[in-house]
């Protein structure tokens, strides 16, 4: 215990506590404060660290002194601070801690999203879109002080998401402001992932973006997340689920959120959302644009012209139809594959370049098909001056020219039509899209109940070349992307088969949707019996796992990896089984698998 002078100076008093050794000097605080019979104190110790090996003994101190405190004060309160030090933790675990940031990255784990789109999306042609940053409605809405809403219409196939990706990626560099801003951006499509098209996945990958950026705005959040996240522990929830109504007003109260950082958001497609709620969200996107609300919100919005769309955004927003501004654009475009890759020079090139820019009406995919079909023409050989002629007499309009590709493949050979049908089946109804390599599995198992394939047969059903069957049976209809995924080549490719096969005597490749998730669903099942059950590799070394060793599992892990379509099928049967015609034939199959695969302990692992 420390002793004082009585007539000692507060100098040589301080002194002589400063020279006290920090293990004595906190049991004489401590004592001194139960001697005193203090019932309350509150202590706090700020920027508490370790860089050096010794201070941990110090740190060790201070946590023996909060112990002791709180056995000796009945109100005791201690607030300590400091960085992230994994030592530190170790040291104050058995007390509360509040790990800096930690909710906010708990808030973003809370918000699982897909969003595929945007990646798949193609560049501009090389110098073209400039024109956008000049446009008298896009400098109107960029230059003003309040919030407000850009809607760029456009017609079927005229390079709207091109014109949004290269909105996004140079926004940085053609606006100052957006350097220091919140940018978030979700491009809806019904070509990827299932929940891509949905305003929930939309409303999880903005405010995941937001919240990403801009640390500052969890704290207007964090109540209604708190929330989201007991409703889900009370329900024992397995996935991070936040009600939907909740994300819904989370967005909308951004609009008077006291902020003074700007906030642009870029959303593609909204025609290719779904229809239940998009009205909804429509009039969430006008109201955040008020120019009342407290929060500088910038929306850009790019779409087809939809019924819901019109009543509120062409009346009182900025508006720019893509169509009547992409026509130096398309005649660039065209100049350079009519030169550069079809050779084609002085008349020729001319006239043909004219027509197309004449005829395209700003629809970039009429364009690229006549590309296509005048690469075919030209290396067939021509006549100088034919090539004008040639062009006039393909389609002028793009629901001509689909008309014409599938009338093409609809005089294919049994065999075509039927791998067709079933391609056509996957690209459109699939619960994402498949690559080649899972394509050419599913083509190798039959979509007929009644037919059960064998090891043996599967792989010689197998193709060879599957990139060219793809591109054979669906025409210019789909496209390989860079990744190997098969998909349509444009969204108004699927709303023409849709249209086209909902009645099965207009085309031989017509599929209903209930046929096509029967057929998709046979095949899954079937599938699964070869991976797991009637494969010899399976049967002979992966029957029963009771004595295996860490190269069996290993060994295990890459027989799966032999099996492309395994994840796509795991991960889809509900989907395809909520759609499907749940027929006899089916059920059985269903059946049969379970008897399989119940005695394979190896395929329950």
């Amino acid at each position: 215990m420390l002793h004082f002078k009585e007539n000692g100076s507060p100098s040589t008093i301080v002194k002589t506590i400063l020279d006290v050794p920090a293990n004595e000097l906190h049991i004489a605080l401590v004592e001194a404060t139960r001697t005193a019979e203090i019932q309350e104190l509150s202590i706090i110790i700020d920027g508490i660290d370790i860089t050096e090996p010794e201070e941990v003994v110090f740190v060790q101190i201070i946590y023996s002194l909060v112990k002791k405190m709180m056995d000796a004060v009945s109100k005791f309160k201690a607030l300590l601070t400091s960085s992230q030090i994994p030592k530190l933790k170790e040291i104050f675990g058995e007390l509360q801690c509040i790990e800096h940031d930690k909710e906010r990255k708990d808030c973003l784990d809370f918000l699982p999203h897909d969003d595929t789109r945007y990646g798949k999306v193609l560049h501009q042609h090389e110098g073209s879109l400039e024109w956008l940053w000049k446009h008298a409605q896009y400098q109107l809405w960029s230059a003003s002080k309040c919030s407000s809403l850009l809607f760029v219409e456009w017609k079927p196939g005229s390079g709207k998401s091109t014109l949004t990706k290269y909105f996004k990626e140079n926004l940085a560099d053609k606006e100052p402001n957006a350097c220091s801003s919140t940018v978030a951006h979700y491009f809806y499509t019904y070509r990827g992932i299932e929940l891509e098209s949905t305003h929930e996945n939309m409303l999880r990958s903005i405010l995941y973006q937001i919240l990403e950026q801009d640390e500052s705005i969890f704290f207007y959040l964090q109540r209604t997340f708190r929330e989201a996240r007991g409703v889900q522990e009370v329900h024992r929830g397995n996935i991070s689920k936040w009600p939907y109504k909740s994300l819904k007003d989370v967005l909308s109260s951004f609009a008077n959120l006291p902020s003074t950082k700007p906030i642009y958001l870029i959303l593609d497609a909204i025609d290719e959302s779904e229809e239940g709620d998009r009205r909804d969200i429509i009039e969430l996107l006008c109201n955040l644009c008020s120019e009342e609300n407290r929060c500088h919100i910038k929306v850009f919005l790019a779409s087809r012209p939809v019924a819901e769309l019109n009543g509120h955004i062409r009346k009182h927003y900025h508006l720019i139809k893509l169509q009547d501004e992409n026509k130096d654009e398309i005649s660039q475009f065209a100049d350079d594959f009519l030169s550069k890759d079809l050779g084609l020079t002085g008349s020729d090139r001319g006239e043909a370049r004219d027509y197309i820019v004449d005829n395209a009406r700003g629809v970039f995919v009429w364009v690229a098909l006549v590309k296509k079909e005048l690469r075919i023409y030209i290396e067939t050989g021509y006549r100088k001056g034919e090539v004008l002629e040639y062009l006039a007499s393909l389609p002028q309009e793009l629901l001509g020219f689909y008309k014409l590709m599938l009338r093409r493949l609809e005089r294919g050979t049994p065999r075509d039509i039927q791998d067709g049908q079933k391609i056509f089946r996957w690209v459109l109804f699939g619960f994402r899209p498949l690559t080649v390599v899972e394509l050419c599995h599913a083509l190798a198992v039959p979509d007929d109940c009644s037919l059960m394939v064998s090891y043996e047969e599967f792989t010689r059903r197998e193709f060879r070349g599957m990139e060219m069957r793809i591109l054979n049976c669906g025409g210019n209809f789909l496209e390989i992307k860079s990744d190997g995924t098969v998909q349509l080549m444009h969204p108004t490719v699927r709303e023409f088969l849709l249209q086209t096969f909902q009645d099965a005597t207009n085309s031989n490749l017509a599929t209903t949707e209930t046929n096509a998730h029967t057929a998709m669903i046979t095949t899954s099942l079937q599938y699964l019996m070869l991976c797991f059950s009637i494969c010899p590799t399976m049967r002979n070394r992966f029957s029963t796992i009771e004595t295996w060793a860490s190269e069996d599992f290993q060994a295990y892990v890459r027989y799966l990896n032999e099996w492309p379509l395994l994840n796509y099928t795991l991960s889809s049967l509900n989907y395809h089984h909520h759609y499907c015609d749940l027929n006899e034939c089916v059920s059985q199959l269903i059946s049969t698998l379970i008897d399989q695969l119940t005695p394979n302990q190896a395929s329950c692992f």
